[in-house]
């Protein structure tokens, strides 16, 4: 009895172990593990970025508005531009220039909105910098 169980744990053992193998042998072999959203494309990434940026910007801008100080742009959150970026979101690059994008123009946006005396006095609203 004791033999019959030891075979059946040796080849129950054995039977996982090469299902476990060759499991990840068809896993990468078909490319399932060739990280799809890492390699998503530039123009998404910098949308992404935009949008995060925008929101972070017009946040800053709407504080900045109510202190009547449109010069207190967030330098490090333009320097780094990395706020809410997330791998599967695509190149970190793309990313990067969107947030700035977006962050500028939100934050322009976000001033205006609660400090009515200030005007872009020379209208360069759709000027990307």
């Amino acid at each position: 009895m004791k033999r019959f169980v030891a075979k059946s744990v040796l080849g129950l053992s054995l039977a996982l172990g090469a299902t476990v193998v060759l499991g990840g042998s068809a896993f990468a072999q078909y490319g399932y593990d060739d990280d799809y959203h890492y390699r998503a494309n530039a123009e998404q990434a910098h949308q992404y970025g935009y949008q995060n940026g925008y929101r972070d910007g017009f946040g800053k801008g709407q504080h900045e508005g109510r202190e009547n100080d449109p010069g207190d742009i967030n330098v490090r959150a333009l320097r780094d531009a990395t706020h809410g970026y997330r791998r599967w979101m695509g190149p970190i690059e793309a990313f990067q220039d969107g947030y700035r994008d977006g962050y500028r123009r939100g934050f322009r946006r976000g001033y205006q909105s609660t400090n009515r005396g200030w005007r872009d006095r020379d209208y360069d609203d759709e000027y990307r910098y």
